[in-house]
């Protein structure tokens, strides 16, 4: 792991949950019988190596979310910020708030990724001894079909060059936040990989998991219940 004497979390919670329906902040939804929310920040409580949490959350959320805060996560209190229209805008946001900590790595955690593990925390900033940049993801394990607009087969891509990514994404802070203030959308990235190597800077894929995935269709509600209860059952 490169020296670090300062991390700070960026918990994202400021979605407005459109593909799953209904416009209330999913990540503020009980999830058996806690937030979503509650699982991130009690991850980044727990690991000895993050120094400071900072959460992006809505307006209209603010007071909610200091509650959870207050009860998991003593690491961010005080730390909630405004995060923006945009993913890219809170984490922007974020950023620029976590500044004044002067840390030397940050994590951006997508809150709607319940099942974070502590191993994602070290191993991705393992990584940043050979990188600016890391993003946890999972190979492709399905073979990769490329369409034509009618839905015809124009080839098969060669499955191990590929990854689904996810978060945490964790970089050298100095190298993220100018490559942040350096970008100006639209067009939008996708994730904070991307604008890191807008940046120029080369960025590290850590191995994650399939459990970490993110809470987008009612599908994944489904099986999110099911991770938390075999989650719970294992450690009683």
């Amino acid at each position: 792991m490169i020296t670090c004497n300062c991390v700070v979390a960026i918990v994202l919670a400021a979605g407005r949950s459109t593909r799953m329906g209904g416009g209330e902040n999913k990540v503020l939804r009980p999830l058996e019988g806690r937030s979503v929310l509650s699982y991130s920040l009690d991850a980044f409580q727990k690991s000895p190596v993050v120094s400071h949490v900072v959460v992006t959350g809505r307006m209209e959320d603010e007071s909610v979310i200091n509650g959870i805060i207050k009860e998991f996560c003593p690491k961010a209190k005080g730390n909630f910020t405004i995060g923006g229209a945009e993913r890219f805008d809170s984490v922007k946001q974020g950023l620029n708030y976590s500044a004044s900590y002067k840390p030397d790595a940050v994590l951006i955690h997508d809150s709607a990724r319940p099942f974070i593990e502590e191993r994602f925390i070290i191993d991705s900033l393992n990584a940043l001894k050979e990188s600016p940049g890391s993003v946890i993801g999972i190979p492709l394990r399905d073979s990769l079909k490329e369409t034509d607009a009618s839905g015809l087969v124009i080839r098969t891509h060669e499955r191990s060059k590929y990854w689904f990514s996810q978060t945490p994404q964790t970089f050298r802070f100095s190298d993220i936040y100018d490559a942040y203030n350096t970008c100006s959308p639209p067009p939008y990235p996708t994730d904070d990989g991307e604008v890191m190597e807008l940046f120029g800077g080369k960025v590290k894929m850590v191995e994650g998991s399939p459990l970490n995935f993110k809470l987008t269709t009612k599908e994944d509600w489904l099986l999110a219940r099911a991770v938390a209860q075999a989650r719970q059952k294992s450690n009683t």
